[in-house]
């Protein structure tokens, strides 16, 4: 590996609690710059520890920007998710921490990092490469403090050959009714095959992934929006409706068994290996996907088909879906050099760059790409599910009160498990909501 560049791995059986006080301190250190000192650093933490693919295009990305900084050193640290959330919120109140690290807009869970003051602004380095419509994600006031790189919504993927043995007809329209969603589980299941993979263990939002949908069709926008701020009361009975179908989908077996002791990579080896179904996944399912057989993606001739999620009929909510940007990265405000970790970004965020991840992640961005991309077949085959399609900001818990947040995933993840009833469900959140406006 080309010298000045360095990456660690801190991925699962490598938690801090496993590893103890001493390895909390050197990340601290390592962060900090403490370590080395008299050396031109940058330090990323990321998330991705297992995405190759993903991977590389930020060591390419540092590359680039060696080229024209050969006096820096960078060092990357791989992290799973909930690993780094933990690491970065422990160095970020210890006024220690890297350089640039992985962050998501409005996420509860991670550190308040701009109520805080720990983001530098990065307007003038990758404004004006970002998309219009991702602006909004990735400010705070006249900060930008967010490089929207990976946008993501939900769709349901599907395997075409499984779905024809099944006698499963896919409506012209690329999306099911409610019933006819619970017409092809029943389908399914009878042919012997699989209905949804999933998995919750380690992305508690996996299982919002239906209910978020069915909720904003069932109950209309205004609705739906008023759900993490508080107006919106659970008692609603269009909400109540909603999730009352997610327990039909759950009682006609379309959830595996054990899907809250499934992690999500196990979720997406399920739906490659040709037994499940459907997928109910975001979009950056190609990140994972489009990677060699033998690293955990799916085979090259794998018989994908993409759809919306279920329309309501009589819903109010018609084809709204939603848009988000996910993974991304930020410049903590005390780094040594916080005008050349922007510039770092800024090589992010350039159209080689652009271009790059949407190739080989299979990912889409929230920065201006060509749009030579979207004749991608996979990409043209997301636009084709998004046909008719009104896009709003989600997830639905985007903004949500923490301990509000948790109590919805959490819930969320009982009712797809089928432990939980929807009255218990309802109770929970209307208490979880008062307290919140509290």
């Amino acid at each position: 590996m080309e010298s000045g560049l360095v990456t660690i791995f801190k991925g699962d059986g490598m938690s801090l609690k496993k590893a103890g006080l001493a390895l909390l301190v050197l990340v601290l250190l390592l962060g900090s710059g403490l370590l080395g000192a008299g050396e031109k650093k940058l330090t990323i933490w990321s998330h991705w520890a297992d995405e190759d693919n993903k991977k590389e295009f930020v060591i390419k990305a540092v590359e680039l920007f060696k080229k024209d900084n050969p006096d820096f050193q960078v060092e990357i640290v791989w992290y799973q998710k909930t690993q780094l959330i933990t690491s970065l919120a422990a160095a970020l109140e210890a006024g220690a921490g890297p350089d640039i690290f992985y962050l998501e807009p409005k996420i509860a869970g991670y550190f308040p990092y701009v109520d805080n003051g720990v983001m530098y602004d990065i307007s003038e380095y990758v404004d004006d490469m970002v998309q219009d419509w991702a602006m909004p994600f990735v400010k705070e006031g006249d900060m930008t403090y967010l490089l929207p790189l990976e946008t993501y919504g939900p769709l349901l993927y599907y395997n075409t050959e499984i779905m024809e043995k099944a006698g499963v007809t896919i409506p012209p329209e690329n999306a099911f009714t409610t019933e006819g969603l619970l017409d092809a589980v029943r389908k399914i299941k009878a042919a012997g095959f699989n209905a949804f993979a999933a998995g919750t263990m380690d992305r508690d939002w996996c299982a919002a992934i239906v209910v978020d949908i069915i909720l904003l069709r069932y109950a209309g926008l205004d609705a739906w929006q008023g759900v993490p701020t508080g107006k919106t009361v659970w008692t609603n009975p269009d909400l109540v409706a909603g999730l009352k179908y997610i327990e039909q989908l759950v009682k006609e077996g379309a959830y595996p068994p054990g899907v809250s002791s499934i992690r999500l990579g196990e979720s997406h080896g399920q739906f490659f290996g040709g037994r499940y179904a459907m997928f109910p996944m975001k979009t950056f399912f190609g990140g994972r996907a489009f990677v060699p057989e033998d690293k955990g993606g799916m085979r090259a001739d794998f018989p994908l088909g993409i759809m919306e999620l279920p329309l309501v009929p009589d819903g109010k909510g018609g084809r709204y879906n939603y848009i988000q940007i996910g993974g991304s990265y930020g410049v903590n405000a005390a780094s040594q050099y916080p005008e050349k970790a922007a510039q770092l970004l800024a090589k992010m965020a350039s159209p080689e760059m652009v271009d790059d991840w949407m190739a080989n992640t299979k990912c889409p961005a929230g920065l201006k790409f060509d749009p030579v991309a979207l004749e991608d077949p996979y990409f043209a085959a997301i636009e084709n599910a998004y046909k008719g399609t009104t896009l709003v900001p989600g997830p639905m818990f985007l903004g949500m009160d923490p301990t509000y947040r948790d109590v919805y995933l959490q819930t969320s993840t009982a009712l797809v498990a089928g432990q939980i009833s929807v009255d218990d469900m309802v109770s929970r959140l209307e208490t979880a909501r008062q307290r919140a406006l509290r």
